[in-house]
């Protein structure tokens, strides 16, 4: 057998970690290698010590870079391994998060979009214009304006049950309990939250549980996101009672009728209840105000007012409250710019300097302080529709119908004006406030009285009477728009 050295070379690399680790095979091998005679196992090359040292370092740096094998551990390596605590302080330990990273599908443009404009929607409130407004007293009236309850539940009115109205039945003002519901919500939800009601109102309706009371209780019980303030009235005169369960008197009375109000309110309390004297109480005006006075120490309200008073019966009632220890906070009557008796008998200022809230039911008079009935459009321009009022009233009207339109124009460019500045103001800040700029004749009239000092109460029975009534807020008449109208209602007898 002959060998050459790089034969040798390549019998080493192969084999160097399967055999020459292993003693038995190594020494076979060796004893091959010595045996044979230098002449046959080199053919060329001459084999010594030198190289085969050589050699064995090739395999020494073969095996070096074979992955070395896990030490073997016994249970006595176990048993005498340092503990946690021997080798580990855990108290300097760091902390280690593991939180994991929470994953969310992608949200499309669109989705985002949405998303943002709730956030949006979500932070805003409505804008009370008059926050800075010197109140009479401690209960301030976002805005200075309200709502009353005086149609719901009336069929004289134009309510009805349910069913479907038709186009016919809308330009008659028929109206359902769903458009009263849609009108709350957006008053509330745009600043307008008095809102006046009154046990008499829709009583008819009350076996139905669609009395005036009951639907509001509805509308409250849908929408809990807004507190309205609730003002109710205790109808104290005969010719009202008698339809409600017989003749009052005393001050145990006016309790009683505002707990039974409560419960068909769904409430444990009101903002303002009112007392109505326009005609003699059984047990005069001291029950009356005893009766207001037990009211608010049994909590069912926080203020109390009076209805249809004149001068001196407010001053003789503001007396009568602070002898039981309250004060007087209203009085509602009525007042528009075609029935100004309040303001020519100097009511509205009385009250204002005895620190009453000057409350006006009917600020529109029925439609005819609107602007919109004239001699020339009596049907107040909808399609086959009726003449409302006679045409000599209207006619008799007509100087202030035609300043009412002046002084719509004069506010419309006026509020342009104003928005375009506000803007700019608010450029820096985020978006205005929303402020209407197409001002009708009727928002003047509702306005009108808000310059007075007074705060309407205004008969909403659908979504656009409450647009409308929106449109009010965020702007007012100035003195000399006031002036005009002043002038134009006296030159009509008004």
């Amino acid at each position: 057998m002959k060998l050459s050295a790089s034969f040798l070379v390549w019998y080493c690399t192969n084999h160097a970690v399967s055999a020459f680790s292993r003693p038995s095979v190594w020494a076979s091998h060796k004893s091959m290698i010595a045996s044979s005679s230098p002449s046959s196992l080199f053919m060329s090359d001459t084999f010594d010590d030198d190289e085969l040292s050589k050699l064995i370092g090739k395999r020494d740096q073969i095996k070096r870079k074979k992955k070395a094998p896990e030490p073997e551990i016994s249970d006595d390596d176990l048993l005498s391994a340092p503990t946690a605590g021997d080798a580990l302080d855990f108290d300097k330990m760091p902390e280690f998060k593991t939180k994991r990273t929470s994953r969310a599908p992608r949200k499309s443009s669109s989705d985002e979009k949405e998303d943002k404009k709730k956030e949006q929607e979500s932070a805003e409130k409505f804008v009370d214009f008059l926050s800075e407004y010197e109140d009479e007293n401690d209960f301030h009236i976002p805005n200075r304006i309200g709502f009353t309850t005086s149609a719901w539940g009336d069929a004289t009115k134009g309510f009805v049950e349910g069913g479907k109205l038709t186009k016919k039945m809308k330009r008659e003002g028929k109206f359902l309990a769903g458009d009263l519901q849609i009108a709350y919500n957006t008053l509330m939800e745009s600043g307008v939250p008095l809102v006046e009601t009154s046990e008499l109102y829709g009583s008819n309706n009350r076996k139905s549980k669609l009395s005036a009371q009951q639907i509001l209780a509805r509308c409250m019980e849908e929408n809990t996101d807004f507190t309205p303030l609730v003002t109710d009235t205790f109808e104290g005169s005969l010719s009202k009672v008698l339809a409600n369960g017989g003749v009052r008197f005393g001050s145990g009375s006016v309790v009683k009728a505002l707990e039974n109000s409560l419960a068909r309110l769904d409430q444990s309390t009101i903002e303002l209840y009112q007392v109505d004297s326009a005609l003699i109480y059984l047990g005069g005006k001291s029950s009356l105000a005893k009766g207001l006075a037990q009211c608010l120490d049994k909590g069912h309200c926080n203020y109390v007012g009076v209805k249809n008073m004149g001068k001196n019966g407010v001053k003789s009632m503001v007396k009568k409250m602070e002898k039981q220890g309250y004060t007087l906070t209203s009085n509602q009557f009525e007042f528009s710019l075609t029935n100004r008796k309040a303001w020519k008998s100097d009511l509205i200022d009385t009250c204002k300097e005895l620190g009453v809230i000057p409350l006006v039911r009917n600020p529109l008079d029925g439609g005819l302080a609107t602007g919109k009935y004239t001699a020339t459009n009596p049907s107040g321009g909808e399609a086959g529709g009726m003449a409302k009022f006679k045409f000599e009233t209207l006619e008799k009207l007509q100087p202030l119908h035609s300043v009412q339109e002046t002084v719509a124009e004069k506010a419309r460019n006026r509020v342009q004006r104003e928005w375009r500045d506000l803007k700019d103001q608010y450029r820096r800040y985020g978006p205005p406030p929303k402020i209407n700029t197409d001002i009708t004749t009727t928002q003047v009239a509702i306005n009108y009285v808000i310059a007075k000092g007074a705060v309407p109460l205004v008969d909403i029975t659908d979504p656009k009477q409450a647009e409308e009534l929106l449109g009010c807020l965020g702007w007012g008449l100035s003195d000399e728009e006031v002036d005009m109208l002043d002038g134009a209602a006296s030159l009509c007898g008004y």
